[in-house]
């Protein structure tokens, strides 16, 4: 949308709201970046009617309620969360008065995303400093504020948070095991192959799709990652020879990148299309660096935007949830929320970093991964083979995290496979063993059926 030639608001001079930069380590800064570049900013509106909505995510997810899998249309969810008229209003005039040029809202309007010069958005939030950073294992660059930004007073009860600014894109989580000790030859595999796992799950070349467009699945791929064509099609060429497959992706939904493919997207999106082996299969693609600066918040504004789109999502994408903002953390939980009220199932990895341990002020605690810590998706941990190179029984891999939480209080339905008490014991007392302890708090989504 373009924003309409109104007058601009009267804004007090005070401020509110002051958000800050997350350090981080591994982003180093290039300098103040020139302030005729152009930048795109993402403005959360703030949303109604939320109570209502909780409300409505638990009658169309209880078997027992009359409305159990009556899920709500994108159209229905708009209806139900859009800013009030006085939020669109204020918020429009708000950018009008910077410059904001092509502007772009969603069909619920919640989202707006506008392009910006950085002396206009600097400008716009006093505060605000941008600077070009580098870093992860792929030298990405993002344009970032390294000071808090400020939001009027009048805009305050109007705008959730900008995206755009201080979040500095996660790298990937791959970690690299020891290899292990092959203790036998007998049913001896040299990796983890799809075959290996339709064997360990029991699935035959009967348990495939039908391959029709009204059975999908999705995955998202972020921050320069990003699967080659030809790679899934050799792939599936290799392993894909004992059951009924797809050899190339049905849609991709934002823009493939160029150069070489990423590890982590490849795996993603070969191994969803072989264990969900013959159904339709999208990918949600934001791998630039200006993607909208912030390529999860992409994802889920692209989730706010189409009406028609598979029912089941995977994604290997997390931060600390020690590390994100309150005001972001709550709104994209919102967000997860608004999915689950559509019936989508959303599965997220639940991180690499077991319980997280790490010492604050001398005391130790616990770190969750976020958004696998959200009571509004599906937590999935990792396992291994209890003997290497054999498919036999699994255990729970060492560095899987547990989708457990310090923000969002245990739902009711949340399962889980420990004690009710797991995620309220002494920190002090077993982080020291965090290493080999496993929390297996699995968040299970709303409105889905397991």
């Amino acid at each position: 949308m373009i924003l309409p030639k109104v007058s601009a608001p009267n804004l007090e001079p005070s401020m509110t709201n002051i958000f800050h930069l997350h350090p981080n380590q591994s982003w180093v800064s290039l300098g103040r970046a020139d302030p005729e570049e152009e930048l795109s900013l993402t403005f959360a509106l703030r949303q109604q009617n939320l109570e209502r909505l909780s409300e409505l995510v638990q009658a169309v997810s209880d078997p027992n309620s009359p409305q159990y899998g009556k899920y709500l249309t994108l159209e229905n969810v708009a209806d139900l969360v859009r800013p009030s008229p006085l939020t669109l209003h204020t918020v429009q005039k708000w950018l009008l008065a910077a410059g904001a040029q092509k502007c772009h809202s969603v069909i619920t309007q919640d989202f707006l995303t506008c392009w910006l010069s950085i002396r206009q958005a600097e400008l716009l939030l006093p505060g605000a400093e941008f600077h070009h950073y580098v870093g992860g294992p792929t030298e990405t660059h993002v344009v970032r504020s390294p000071h808090p930004y400020q939001l009027p007073q009048a805009l305050a009860p109007h705008v959730d948070f900008v995206g755009g600014l201080h979040r500095f894109p996660p790298t990937s989580s791959l970690r690299q095991r020891p290899e292990p000790q092959v203790t036998g030859t007998v049913g001896l595999h040299l990796g983890v192959t799809p075959s290996v796992i339709r064997k360990r799950y029991n699935l035959t070349s009967q348990d495939v799709g039908s391959g029709t467009s009204n059975n999908s699945q999705a995955c998202a791929q972020f921050l320069e990652q990003y699967f080659h064509d030809s790679d899934l099609a050799q792939f599936m060429r290799l392993f894909g020879g004992n059951f009924a497959h797809q050899a190339s992706v049905t849609r991709v939904v934002g823009q493939q990148g160029r150069g070489r493919a990423g590890i982590e997207a490849s795996l993603d999106v070969q191994y969803l299309m072989s264990a969900g082996a013959n159904i339709s299969t999208w990918v949600y693609s934001s791998p630039g660096r200006h993607e909208g600066q912030e390529p999860f918040l992409q994802w889920l504004i692209l989730l706010s935007n189409e009406s028609a789109l598979p029912h089941v999502h995977t994604v290997s994408y997390g931060d600390e949830e020690d590390s994100l903002s309150s005001a972001y953390i709550q709104r994209v939980n919102t967000e997860l929320m608004k999915a689950a009220a559509r019936g989508l199932t959303l599965l997220f990895a639940s991180g690499d970093s077991g319980a997280g341990c790490w010492s604050v002020s001398g005391r130790h605690q616990f770190r969750p991964t976020f958004p696998a810590s959200s009571p509004y998706v599906t937590t999935v941990g990792g396992t291994s083979f209890q003997e290497p190179f054999l498919i036999t029984n699994e255990i729970v891999d060492y560095i899987s995290g547990g989708g457990f939480s310090n923000v969002f209080p245990r739902p009711s339905y949340q399962v889980h496979v420990f004690m009710s008490s797991a995620t309220s014991w002494n920190a002090d007392l077993h982080c020291s063993i965090c290493r080999f302890l496993l929390f297996s708090v699995y968040s299970l989504s709303p409105g889905t059926n397991h």
